[in-house]
């Protein structure tokens, strides 16, 4: 059947061990034990999957032409896109940047903006285009967390290489006030820091291009849920903002004609990287699994089949099972991925419940125990119980049509008509006619 694949084996042969729990693993009766009555049994009891199977087939064929809802739109499946975006978190290290102009470089805003193609006039540079500003007011030293880290999130590292995505630019403006720590005045000025509209008039600035750092990222590392420390190195320019275009559209552009300072110098950054489920991915017990022994050329490829993989354990007779493996969290039955383990559980209770699950992970396997249910096998399976459903006789009682009567009180009142008919040239004159002449009228004429 396409979508499943029972091998020819069963699993209890396959090398795999499972925790000894009854609720989580089936049973592992070698059929090598089995009886010729049994082995004919635990065949029937197997043919039992077939018609199940068999309408799930033809809802798939159908659903390739009309699905029934959008993959895209299931909100697991949302949430699952989401968690493999990249979050990125910029910070400012003291003992890294030992100097640093007199002035000092807090506040600090850091944005993630979109840049455009050309440069608005002679002396500008390109106009970027931002949605939130965040601002720094201290050291990463100083403890205080709320105020020393700017994070963003963009998308995974397949779209890096999307044009799209090529134009966004992490930039740093500075408007240094005398080198004086900030944070100790942070919880007050704050919010008056971080309005977009302070970005306006003199200051220094760099940029972070995107693309820059989708070079600089181990996937494999980012796949495991671990995260990728790097350091750059921003050249700070001094620069004019137009308040106007801060107001209104929430762009930017830094004019050199208009800067009052003259030089430039370096500004490093530390830069985080880590994906955004990162911390969801370390409380699965399946994740905690080590790859120390795995060579580091086949290390990606282990590391992605392993990562969705899920072991589908088929009962029947007598606690004996089949068991076959899927990759990237998909359905056995349908082949739709899934996205994360939980949405498989979601799509399969929802989309597939002739069968009965029981779903569990652990550090070595994530495992879907399916069972068939007890009415499936007499209801839904009449031709296992030697009842071909061909054979049935259905009956169909429709109501009469019930036609409409004549009514005779309708046909009384037709004959009680005296009509006259309105000579000619004379209006308001009448002349009787005699009743004899007129027939009644039926009504359906």
């Amino acid at each position: 059947m396409p979508g499943l694949a029972l091998p020819n084996h069963d699993a209890a042969n396959n090398g795999f061990s499972y925790p000894r729990s009854t609720e989580q693993t089936c049973g592992q009766k070698s059929r090598a034990q089995l009886s010729p009555d049994d082995e004919l049994s635990a065949k029937e009891s197997l043919a039992l999957y077939c018609k199940p199977l068999e309408l799930y087939n033809i809802i798939r064929q159908r659903a390739i032409e009309k699905p029934p809802s959008l993959q895209r739109c299931l909100r697991y499946k949302i949430e699952a896109k989401r968690k493999k975006r990249i979050q990125i978190s910029v910070s400012i290290s003291g003992s890294a940047n030992t100097r640093l102009p007199a002035h000092g470089i807090f506040p600090l805003h850091v944005l993630l903006a979109r840049s455009s193609k050309d440069a608005p006039g002679e002396g500008h540079s390109p106009m970027y285009r931002f949605s939130r500003a965040c601002v720094l007011t201290s050291f990463c030293e100083s403890g205080d967390s709320g105020h020393t880290e700017a994070t963003f999130t963009i998308p995974n590292m397949k779209s890096l290489s999307i044009s799209q995505v090529r134009s966004l630019d992490i930039i740093l403006i500075s408007r240094g006030q005398g080198g004086q720590n900030l944070s100790e005045n942070c919880s007050e000025n704050h919010a008056e820091y971080s309005s977009p509209q302070k970005l306006g008039g003199q200051c220094f600035w760099g940029k972070i291009p995107i693309d820059s750092l989708g070079s600089s990222l181990d996937c494999v590392t980012l796949s495991l849920g671990r995260t990728v420390e790097l350091t750059s190195e921003i050249s700070m320019n001094p620069g004019f903002i137009e308040p106007s275009l801060l107001e209104h559209d929430s762009c930017l552009t830094f004019c050199s004609l208009k800067a009052n300072a003259t030089g430039s110098y370096k500004l490093k950054a530390s830069i985080d990287v880590q994906e955004a489920g990162a911390r969801d991915m370390r409380l699965s017990p399946y994740n905690i699994y080590s790859y120390d022994d795995v060579p580091q050329s086949l290390l990606p490829k282990i590391i992605r089949l392993r990562t969705g993989n899920v072991l589908f354990n088929y009962k029947y007779y007598k606690n004996l099972y089949k068991s076959e493996v899927t990759e990237d969290f998909t359905c056995s039955f349908c082949l739709v991925p899934c996205g994360s383990f939980k949405g498989l559980e979601c799509h399969l209770t929802s989309s597939h419940d002739l069968f009965r699950y029981e779903f569990w992970v652990s550090k070595e396997y994530q495992a879907v125990n399916v069972s068939l249910k007890i009415d499936t096998r007499r209801e839904e399976l009449p031709t296992v119980a030697g009842n071909d459903p061909g054979s049935r006789v259905f009956f169909y009682r429709s109501s009469r049509f019930k036609r409409c009567k004549i009514s005779e009180t309708a046909t009384e009142k037709t004959k009680d008509v005296y009509p006259h008919i309105t000579e000619l040239g004379s209006p308001g004159m009448t002349v009787p006619v005699d009743q004899d002449i007129v027939e009644p009228r039926s009504p359906r004429n």
